[in-house]
């Protein structure tokens, strides 16, 4: 039986090609659906009983929960099918319309699924099929037979199962039941309805496209049936016999014939209706409806399957046909005489219908003439098709047409060749057989045939366009919307790019489509490649290519290239339009939407296929690519990592050598991003440029420093700056010369803030350097030689990562001298532009100034004493002292103390005599982070050695608040980020920028309260402590805060340090934890209950409860006691709660606040300094810095108390407005956390 199924499937498994239908067949079938949807539409009871049937299917099971979006897809099949009784009962049309619209839409939904898989435990293919037949009672109802035929066909190519036993037997028997034998199963007969369906299909599809300039097919397969219908309930049919109309009738088969091709088992019902031709001759007599019985009633007279039911089916059937010309009963099976030809050929019934203007159709003149002069060409083009087709291949393209032509010859004139119906008619077989070939060895004919239309649009004579221009546009994009053949759709799109590329109008016809670019979009998606230039040429909003979710296929296009060609006057290929897409996704939203995007195309594999298509070396391609590349770079030092090694340098100065301004300026873009890399590699890369013909290169970006826009010309003297350094020569260089000069003047002009802006950050770092991320590290380079050691010193400063290589770069020194040594020669006017720009309001512009001051000032002292140091420190040291004051960034207090050390060595030393008593109260508190500090404040005592003045006033320059997040309980700066840790088990990451305050990251891992945060120097990392008795491991990766290790102790946390790579835990129970690299913990002073801890030099000192402080070296393993505790009966009153070390001296307190030196303590002698509070008063919590100390007290939890270190005297008070919670000092500002969860900061005067 399986044998004889498969040999049943063979016998009607032909190509589409080798079994033809013509348009009279086709229009039958649409007849015949037709008649039987709109049976089914009439009875009620029918349509009831179906619509019971497919709601008790769509019953979601009960499996305890399901998903909102599959309970949404069943509720719009469910409200469709509703929408469409309410629309047959409506008497209103405009209602009407209404409710057949929402139906239409609410079913595109389940319509979309895909077949395979299932929905709430209902298989998509039932939902998919029910949707689509639906679908075609809306298109029925709106008058529209050929897509309502389309959607019948394609319910059954969906699940042919359903549709024979559920929704359409009658219909199903009468489109397919000849398909069916006694061996066959009942899955041989599915496969081969739907292998007959995909066929009927198919050729709807066909007719739509070469059906344009005449009226739409539906009309006259869908209408007719229609006003048959309605003469048939007025009682007119026995009048029709006369009339030309139902001359057809007549030819209709009759049921003798049909059970005569059923037993042959040939029958179906295209070669039903072929056998018109057999049976008019001798079958001329008049049929006749039954008296009284309109055309559904005749129907429903007879049992579906009996001859007159059949019979009476054939009769509407005939009707169908009535309009088309006698030529309808030409062999179905071959396609030379077509629509155009019948039109061409003779005059049909109603030849008033085709007449334009008083001309014949047969004769019409041209008019509203176009030519396609280079259609052929195109077309080439596209397939790769030689230029010169061999002339022994021309009698086998003939092949296809001759017969027609000859035909044709006979009856016509040669006019009647060469007009635009001839034209169409060959253009109509051509697009047949591109679309319907299949197979290997089909590609030789498809150049063929492609070929062919390339003669037929190249012809000499003018060609009909206006009038066919339409009709082909609609039935093209039909197909795009509705074909699911990846070649048709390839085919199709093909067909609209050549449209436009001849008339750019049609592009506004198209976007009138709705819908369309969803349709677009999924064949782009089916790898149908050309559909990437449609979408481009419609020009959607960026938002709109976001919706459709293209980024994985344009990425797919652009890296799969395969050296494909635009068509000619298009000048773009698909690669090129989604390049221009991706460029889109990248740049036109938001920060965090387009990193989105970058984050999908950064890979390596992706990235190194992007820069093979810069080798293109394509205009558009490089310019966009450009963009594309500056933004993954910006996104992410590993891409500029592998495009530094990778990128084809050449590729990218071919646009800068390019007349075209965009591209000089992408290519400028582009050079500027990839040089903010570490400087090994980047002189590496300046190497590379300068062996590509430098000498070209040089005057090109001269003649951008003196052509282009104001930014791009920053842009090019920077490279070109850059690529002169790189000559070893001594003497005065004109190109450079060109480039610093138009450098200072834009720092110094203040017309322009963008420019001034990005000229300070070019000078700046003109000769340090950048890490991998682009960030410029030339002035964490300079601070770093300053002596800036401390790991919390330098945690204050933003945006560096103290441990990257970069930092220790060996080529950095050397490309700084020379570079400071060339830009040095330009003398006085150099620090006359710095000195305006270190003046400006704009923070950058006076940031980036500092830099290079500093810079200059660094490389000058290493030349030793010069009259131009000495002309620089007059003029610059009164602004650069501005820097010093608390407020200012300390990398810029730094800096400032760098330049002021640097320009007053030797001569400058008397300006020194000139500083106020702030500057050397300035100095005297930066003397705790930088030694050059601590030498100029010598010279300063020793100019001036009268006591200095210390201010004791503060004010209050930060407030943060978090609502909801408890109490700040632990505050410290990392990674020059303000990091707070909350009682809810939170920590908060703010960006602090001078009064202005940022949240820029929470993570919120512990359970319990945040109890202490601390710096951890393995790893560059962030410990925090919790009351969860947990210790975790954070990071700073990708500008986020992440848990990385996760550490559990038997106890709730009370205190973290860190010791090298160990870790110091203060728990509620007795002694100190040490935790060691491998996670194993052991415990030292077990009989001591410790308080409170400070590590400073490998030396940690813990305050104990008792009072006494224990000295312990991790290291050695050794412990001593450098205060004994107090004898008292009130023990528990003497504890000490905070220990810390400034300076080499060790504070405490408690009861009392008590200071000496290390060496002091040791001795058991005295405390030097010592504090006493008020009675029952303890503090809580204490901070040291130079000139203050900083005390919480018991007896009043909301105040921070100010006392002179030197003096032990109290000065002032900060009220933080609730209990304070944590303290910290950096940078000479005082913060406080408090209970309400404000932080609060406040600075010296």
């Amino acid at each position: 039986m399986a044998s004889a199924s498969k040999s049943s499937l063979s016998s009607i498994t032909h190509s589409h090609l080798d079994n033809r239908l013509d348009l009279d067949s086709i229009l039958s079938i649409v007849s015949l659906v037709n008649l039987h949807i709109r049976r089914f539409l009439s009875d009620p009871a029918a349509r009831k009983s179906l619509q019971l049937i497919c709601n008790s299917s769509l019953t979601i099971s009960d499996h305890g929960c399901f998903e909102f979006s599959e309970q949404s897809v069943l509720s719009n099949l469910y409200w469709g099918i509703e929408n469409i009784e309410l629309a047959i009962q409506s008497n209103c049309q405009e209602e009407r319309n209404s409710w057949l619209a929402k139906s239409e839409q609410m079913l595109q939904v389940p319509a979309s699924l895909e077949e395979d898989g299932s929905t709430a435990g209902i298989e998509n293919r039932y939902i998919v099929c029910c949707s689509y037949f639906y679908l075609s009672l809306v298109q029925k109802l709106r008058g529209d037979g050929w897509q309502m035929t389309m959607h019948f066909l394609q319910s059954v190519l969906v699940f042919p199962q359903l549709v024979r036993r559920e929704l359409a037997p009658v219909l199903w028997r009468r489109l397919f039941g000849s398909l069916m034998t006694i061996e066959d199963t009942e899955e041989a007969v599915d496969e081969a309805a739907k292998q007959q369906g995909r066929r009927y299909k198919d050729w709807l599809m066909y007719f739509q496209v070469v059906s344009y300039g005449e009226t739409p097919p539906q009309i006259k397969g869908c209408s007719l049936v229609d006003t048959c219908s309605r003469e048939a309930e007025n009682q007119q049919y026995t009048n029709f016999a006369s009339t030309k109309w139902f001359n057809y009738l007549e030819q209709a088969p009759t049921w003798a014939s049909f059970q005569m091709m059923r037993m042959q088992g040939k029958e179906s019902p295209e070669k039903i209706l072929s056998t018109d031709a057999d049976l008019s001759a001798s079958n001329h007599g008049e049929r006749n409806y039954q008296p009284g019985y309109s055309s559904p009633q005749c129907l429903e007279l007879y049992a579906p399957d009996s001859p007159s039911y059949s019979m009476n089916l054939e009769v509407c059937e005939a009707n169908a046909n009535c309009l088309l010309s006698s030529r309808s009963h030409s062999s179905l099976n071959d396609l030379r005489f077509s629509i155009l030809d019948r039109r061409d050929g003779e005059t049909c019934p109603f030849s008033y219908c085709s007449v334009e203007d008083g001309t014949p159709s047969g004769s019409s003149p041209p008019q509203d003439l176009r030519c396609f002069s280079n259609f052929s060409s195109k077309f080439r083009r596209k397939y790769s098709i030689s230029e010169a087709v061999p002339r022994g291949s021309f009698a086998r393209r003939k092949i296809n047409f001759s017969n027609n032509e000859k035909d044709r010859s006979d009856e016509s004139s040669s006019y009647r060749k060469d007009n635009h119906m001839e034209l169409l008619e060959r253009f109509e077989k051509a697009f047949s057989t591109l679309c319907f070939s299949e197979g290997p060895g089909k590609y030789e004919d498809d150049d063929l045939e492609v070929t062919t239309i390339g003669e037929i649009f190249n012809t000499k004579k003018k060609v009909k366009y206006s009038s066919v221009k339409q009709g082909i546009l609609d039935q093209l994009l039909d197909i795009i919307s509705t074909s699911k053949t990846e070649k048709v759709i390839r085919e199709s799109v093909s067909m609209l790019l050549l449209l436009i590329s001849e008339d750019k109008a049609v592009i506004e016809d198209i976007k009138k489509k709705d819908l369309l670019l969803n349709y677009l979009a999924n064949a782009l998606k089916r790898n149908v490649q050309e559909a990437a230039i449609l979408i481009y040429l419609l020009n959607p909003s960026p938002t709109e290519i976001k919706g459709l979710e293209l980024l994985p296929a344009l990425v797919e296009v652009a890296c799969n290239s395969n050296g494909q060609k635009g068509y000619l006057s298009l000048t773009i290929t698909p690669t090129s339009a989604s390049i221009a897409m991706i460029e889109v996704l990248v740049t036109a939203f938001d920060y965090v939407t387009n990193n989105m995007h970058l984050g999908a195309i950064s890979s390596p594999q992706i990235l190194s296929k992007l820069v093979k298509v810069a080798m293109n070396k394509n205009l558009e391609e490089g310019v966009a690519l450009a963009a594309i590349l500056v933004r993954c770079m910006r996104l992410n030092g590993n891409c500029k990592k592998f495009l530094s090694q990778v990128t084809p340098v050449d590729s990218f100065l071919y646009l800068l050598r390019r007349n075209e301004k965009h591209a000089k300026y992408a290519a400028l873009e582009y050079f500027h991003e990839i040089l903010r890399m570490p400087r090994s590699s980047a002189i590496h890369l300046l190497h590379q440029i300068r062996q590509h013909r430098s000498f070209s290169i040089m005057h090109t970006l001269m003649a951008c420093i003196q052509q282009a826009e104001p930014e791009y010309r920053l842009l090019a003297a920077n490279l070109l700056v850059q690529l002169d350094m790189l000559e070893h020569s001594s003497g005065n260089s004109a190109f450079r010369e060109e480039a610093i000069e138009i450098l200072l003047e834009s720092v110094a002009s203040e017309e322009n803030c963008s420019t001034q802006i990005l000229a300070a950050f070019i000078f700046s770092n003109l000769g340090g350097t950048y890490s991998w991320t682009g960030e410029p590290y030339t002035a964490a380079w300079l601070v770093k030689r300053a002596g800036l050691a401390s790991v919390h010193h330098r945690n204050m400063i933003r945006k560096v990562d103290w441990f990257d290589p970069c930092l220790q770069d060996s080529e950095t020194n050397a490309w700084s001298a020379k570079t400071a040594k060339d830009v040095i020669k330009f003398g006085c006017s150099i620090f006359n532009a710095l000195a305006r720009g270190v003046q400006s309001k704009i923070k950058s512009v006076s940031h980036g100034c500092l830099i290079c001051i500093a810079w200059l000032g660094s490389e000058m002292a290493v030349m030793g004493p010069s009259s131009l140091r000495y002309y620089a420190c007059e003029i610059l040291l009164s602004e650069i002292a501005h820097f010093l004051h608390p407020g200012s960034e300390l990398d810029e207090r730094i800096l400032a103390c760098l330049c002021v050390y640097n320009y007053t060595s030797g001569k400058g030393k008397q300006k020194l005599m000139n500083f106020s008593e702030g500057l050397q109260e300035s100095l005297r508190r930066l003397s705790g982070y930088t030694w050059m500090a601590e030498e100029l404040l010598k010279v300063t005592d020793y100019f001036l050695p009268t006591k200095p003045h210390v201010s004791c006033a503060h004010t209050q320059t930060l407030e943060v608040g978090h609502v909801g997040s408890g109490a700040a309980t632990a505050l410290i700066f990392y990674k020059g980020q303000l990091c707070a840790g909350y009682s809810d088990g939170s920590i908060k990451v703010w960006d602090i920028k001078g009064q202005r305050t940022m949240l820029v990251w929470e993570a919120k891992d512990h359970k319990r309260p945040v109890t202490c945060l601390t710096l951890f120097e393995p790893g560059d990392s962030l410990l925090s402590g919790s009351s969860d008795k947990t210790v975790r491991v954070w990071k700073m990766l990708q500008r986020k805060l992440e848990c990385v290790e996760v550490i559990e102790m038997k106890d709730p946390i009370q205190k973290v340090e860190s010791c090298g790579d160990k870790i110091l835990v203060i728990t509620q129970s007795h002694g100190l934890k040490v935790c060691h690299e491998s996670r194993s913990i052991e415990t030292t002073c077990k009989k001591k209950h410790v308080k409170c801890l400070t590590v400073v030099q490998g030396k940690v000192y813990l305050g104990c409860t008792d009072s006494s402080i224990q000295e312990v070296d991790i290291m050695a393993n050794y412990k001593t006691e450098i205060r004994p505790p107090t004898k008292s009966w009130r023990m528990q009153n003497q504890a000490i709660n905070s220990i810390l070390v400034y300076k080499g001296w060790v504070y405490h307190a408690g009861v009392a606040v008590e200071g000496s030196s290390i060496k002091e303590w040791r001795k058991c002698c005295r405390p030097q300094i010592s504090i006493a509070m008020e009675r029952g008063t303890n503090v809580q919590a204490m901070s040291v810095v130079e000139d203050f100390i900083y005390l919480n007290c018991s007896s009043s939890p909301s105040i921070i108390q100010i006392w002179l270190r030197g003096m032990q005297q109290k000065v002032g008070r900060l009220a933080a407005g609730s209990k304070i919670t944590s303290l910290l000092t950096a940078n000479d500002i005082i913060f406080c956390g408090s209970e309400n969860g404000l932080i609060k900061g406040w600075i010296p005067l």
